[in-house]
């Protein structure tokens, strides 16, 4: 039981971005044979793909600092010193956190002044496609710091598979 909550929690962020993925492609796949199949286009299609995009891109942005895919560019601080190289990786480290931080507390403002505002074909809350920013900015910050103290929430199992 253990074992597999640790897998879930380990990958949590792609979970969820491929569910989006499928609930994406379901629902253009959808719109597209309502629209030139049949007579009636389903207009919550289009919708559904906004809001379930919106989740790929934040989850899978949590994914990506995670397994350490953020582009980084060194080329200025690899001819620094030693000691302004590890003042400069400090300071990018402070710099994304607290930009992380920004963001959930903007993302959780944004979602709770979205909530009385309705889509347009769903009639549901905003805070359904703005949700995502608050919650996936501080899984981010959780990941980057894992990945900061060098170690993610991993079984056995995905260790093997994440060096492979």
């Amino acid at each position: 039981m253990h074992r597999g909550l640790a897998t879930l929690a380990d990958r949590f962020e792609e979970l969820v971005a491929a569910a989006a993925m499928v609930v994406i492609i379901a629902s253009v796949g959808w719109g597209v044979i309502t629209r030139y199949v049949t007579a009636q286009p389903a207009a919550w299609a289009s919708e559904i793909a906004t809001l379930a995009f919106a989740w790929v891109i934040y989850f899978g942005g949590a994914a990506c600092i995670k397994y350490r895919l953020l582009p980084s560019i060194e080329i200025l601080t690899d001819r620094l010193p030693p000691a302004l190289q590890r003042a400069a990786r400090w300071f990018n480290h402070c710099l994304l956190l607290g930009f992380f931080a920004f963001m959930t507390w903007f993302g959780v403002r944004f979602a709770i002044d979205t909530w009385s505002s309705p889509s347009p074909v769903l009639r549901m809350p905003q805070t359904f496609l703005y949700g995502p920013v608050a919650f996936c900015s501080a899984l981010m910050a959780i990941r980057y710091l894992q990945v900061m103290a060098g170690r993610r929430w991993e079984t056995d199992e995905t260790r093997e598979t994440h060096a492979g």
